[in-house]
């Protein structure tokens, strides 16, 4: 009897309990649906992030420049190397992937995004072996048409490969012993590589990508006594180059050969005997429209110190080879800028994977900075 009064006392205050809360509204089913790219800006930029730490978690991280907010994130595994298509609509990695991870059966592919909503479009099948480096503007580029993609390759021995994008497919692959990066010209479909002897080779392509000559210039640098960064920045078919001790050499890849001017010096004599040098991975960028040049410099530069992070970013008039600011900045090993009129210029560490922005062109005044973009990020390059 007491089971069964305590079972009725139970029904019934479920029941006052039911009359006092009435039941809620069944949910709606949540629908699932995939967030789209905000609008593309002049200040979106691209951070390729080689996440040494976990390599095959490397990626490309999206950014709005203007808050420094992540906008969006691509997947590219171990040691891609990354480019932008000429109108900005895709982005290309070429990438490897191993069956069992790091170990196993090895392919290689060029992987296509659109950059719109970061849906993968195509794999094209790299029969090569890219260049499993740190990602530099240069290791993959593509000819200034959108026709076909350059890839650096290195098994050690240096190759380019000429990858046709409508077609999907690798056209040529072609050795380069001693020479390294690509640098297409923008009139025509010529792609130069810098060499170990202090010249440049230059490819001249037929219309469906195979190599109808090949020539190499006169000797314009010396690689033992004051180098070249491998990064440079692009004007037309002009390639603008920074030297280890603060040289820029421009050289012209438009004809069947290249072609250098006489260099000309970013240090002042007072800076000099401080041992102000370029330094990082990308030490130069270009904002062709206004004819302003930027440069990440490290004070007491010796032999060796050309990787260190920048203390400062020197500006500089390329027309008239002067410079007209200079502004301290947290540490950086790269530096890009964005393409519109008023554009911002952004430094990156790859230590800390942390973004400054500044606004003001040539009068440069820092803006904000933010961290917690990447694990060791190499490249960065804007809309």
């Amino acid at each position: 009897m007491r089971f069964k009064r305590s079972s009725i006392g139970l029904l019934l205050a479920c029941s006052l309990w039911s009359a006092e809360f009435p039941a809620a509204a069944e949910l709606a089913a949540e629908q699932v649906t995939v967030a789209k790219m905000p609008p593309p800006h002049a200040d979106r930029l691209f951070l390729t992030d080689v996440a040494i730490p976990h390599l095959h978690d490397g990626k490309v991280v999206i950014i709005d420049g203007r808050s420094l907010k992540v906008e969006g994130l691509v997947s590219t595994s171990a040691f891609a190397q990354t480019t932008l298509s000429p109108d900005r609509s895709e982005l290309y990695a070429v990438t490897t992937y191993y069956t069992k991870l790091n170990r196993g059966e090895r392919s290689e592919w060029i992987l296509v995004y659109d950059v719109g909503t970061l849906a993968l479009k195509q794999e094209i099948p790299y029969p090569a072996h890219h260049a499993e480096a740190l990602p530099y503007i240069g290791t993959l580029r593509t000819s200034a048409d959108g026709r076909f993609i350059y890839a650096q390759n290195s098994t050690p021995a240096s190759s380019i490969s000429i990858v046709d994008r409508q077609a999907g497919r690798q056209v040529e692959e072609v050795q380069t012993p001693g020479c390294y990066m690509v640098y297409p010209a923008a009139s025509s479909h010529r792609v130069s590589t810098l060499c170990g002897d202090g010249t440049m080779l230059t490819l001249t392509l037929d219309g469906d990508g195979h190599v109808a000559s090949k020539h190499k210039s006169a000797k314009f640098f010396d690689p033992e006594a004051n180098a070249l960064f491998v990064s440079a920045v692009q004007d037309g078919d002009t390639y603008h180059f920074v030297s280890f001790l603060g040289d820029i050499v421009a050289v012209d890849v438009g004809g069947e050969t290249a072609r250098a001017a006489a260099p000309w010096h970013l240090v002042p004599a007072a800076e000099a005997k401080q041992g102000w040098r370029p330094g990082g991975y990308q030490p130069i960028a270009l904002h062709a429209r206004s004819g302003t040049l930027y440069v990440a410099m490290h004070p007491h530069g010796t032999e060796g110190s050309h990787k260190d992070p920048a203390k400062e970013i020197w500006v500089y008039d390329l027309r008239a080879h002067q410079r007209v600011g200079r502004t301290v900045t947290p540490a950086a090993t790269g530096v890009t800028v964005g393409s519109g009129e008023a554009p911002r210029v952004f430094a990156f560490d790859a230590a800390n994977g942390s973004i400054t922005a500044f606004t003001g062109l040539r009068k440069l005044v820092r803006e904000r900075t933010e961290g917690g973009f990447g694990d060791t990020p190499t490249q960065m390059e804007a809309q």
